[in-house]
């Protein structure tokens, strides 16, 4: 049976969710083991659906980093209050938000009680881990405290979900310009264009030239979004058919990291993801040598990425991480740098971690400068869009005016 709570978590913050459980009491009682204060409790009515969030998920899609991030959260705040593994990812799953999170978490528990480790059952499934967080959890395993491996996940994931979040929330206006700019042109081509082309073509004057090119683009128009359509899914069926191609897609990505102005935001955003999982997992009690393999299999530009494979050749020859980064210059000098740095005075995790915020404050402030420009180019194109449909329109009814007035 569902009960639908409302708690208190030791911040004071308040907390609706759902849980099952046999009775009021035992869901009462799973709600504190998960550790807030329920104060508020009732079985879950239909009419609630009415108001619960909808998410659209694609199937076999790889689980979202905001929803593993708050189960790492829960299990990372039972684990450091002693509960066992087992019973900490039932409560997960009963009080998980998300329907996958607890299908997995239930799926994970079944693994622990048939006797894995919670890293080998998290490597088991690569659809919903990737080998970054298995790394960390294993690491976790081995020192015995995975309350503080999940603890330095979650971070983790975090960190990614709130880089996305600002890149997504500085591109919501110029989206909504480009929007309404497309509203704009629907409109006057389907209602203004078609109410005074008439006239001039019973008057037998000439349409002005703008006005001729709206005509034209709305007689043509259903062409014009076929062969449009046409050549977006066959330039999207190029580059995922040239991305299996290491050729193509070596030379795609060294075109990604050559652009004038996206080139740097780039090589900036891939190296920052690569320090900061670098970082994280030395820090949960990773080898070196084996964090830097697995950071390295998350850069997603191949050009970066074998680069950094170059580095982890020489690693296993005998160099230091710091000599055989500045080699290969697989990642910005400064960066390079403080690796060197934290190498030689034995700080090389809190170099890490300090390199890491560096380069994601310098991808912030380089897509800030870049959505600066952006923004007001894009109300600068609109507004001359539309100040030239509206004076073309303007300028053809004075047209017809004074043609009545002859």
């Amino acid at each position: 049976m569902k009960f639908r709570y409302e708690a208190f978590d030791g911040a004071g913050n308040l907390l609706v969710g759902e849980i099952e459980a046999a009775s009021a009491e035992e869901a009462r009682a799973l709600v504190r083991a998960s550790g807030p204060t329920p104060f508020a409790l009732r079985a879950a009515r239909p009419l609630d659906l009415l108001f619960k969030e909808v998410r659209l998920e694609m199937p076999g899609a790889r689980a979202a980093d905001a929803a593993l991030a708050r189960l790492a959260r829960d299990l990372a705040v039972l684990l450091q209050a002693d509960v066992p593994l087992d019973a900490a990812l039932r409560i997960a799953s009963a009080t998980a938000e998300d329907r996958r999170m607890a299908d997995l978490a239930l799926r994970m528990r079944e693994g622990i009680l048939r006797g894995a480790s919670l890293g080998e059952v998290m490597e088991g499934m690569p659809e919903a881990f990737r080998p970054d967080c298995v790394r960390i959890v294993q690491a976790g395993d081995v020192s015995a405290d995975l309350g503080a491996a999940m603890q330095d996940l979650a971070d983790l994931l975090d960190r990614r979900v709130e880089i996305r979040a600002r890149v997504r929330s500085a591109l919501a206006y110029p989206s909504l310009l480009v929007g309404l700019a497309a509203v704009s042109l629907w409109i006057v081509l389907g209602l203004l264009v078609p109410a005074v082309t008439p006239i001039f073509h019973e008057s037998g004057m000439e349409l002005p030239a703008i006005l001729a090119a709206l005509d034209a683009l709305r007689a043509h128009s259903g062409t014009i979004l076929a062969l449009a359509a046409g050549l977006l899914c066959a330039l999207g069926l190029a580059l995922i058919l040239g991305r299996r191609s290491p050729a193509i897609r070596r030379w795609l990505d060294r075109l990604r990291l050559a652009l004038p102005v996206t080139g740097p935001i780039a090589e900036t955003r891939e190296a920052a993801r690569f320090t900061r999982t670098f970082a994280t997992l030395i820090k949960a009690g990773v080898a070196p040598l084996q964090a830097l393999q697995t950071a390295c299999t998350l850069v997603r530009n191949s050009v970066t990425r074998a680069r950094l494979e170059a580095s982890i050749a020489d690693v296993r020859a005998g160099a230091t991480i710091g000599a055989a980064m500045e080699r290969a210059g697989a990642l910005p000098l400064a960066a390079r740098h403080m690796i060197t740095v934290g190498e030689e005075s034995g700080r090389l995790r809190d170099m890490l971690l300090r390199a890491a915020l560096i380069l994601e404050r310098q991808d912030q402030a380089r897509t800030d400068r870049l959505l600066a420009i952006l923004t007001p180019a894009v109300t600068v194109l609109v507004s001359g869009m539309i100040a030239a449909i509206i004076l073309s329109v303007m300028s053809a009814i004075l047209s017809i005016n004074d043609l009545a007035l002859q």
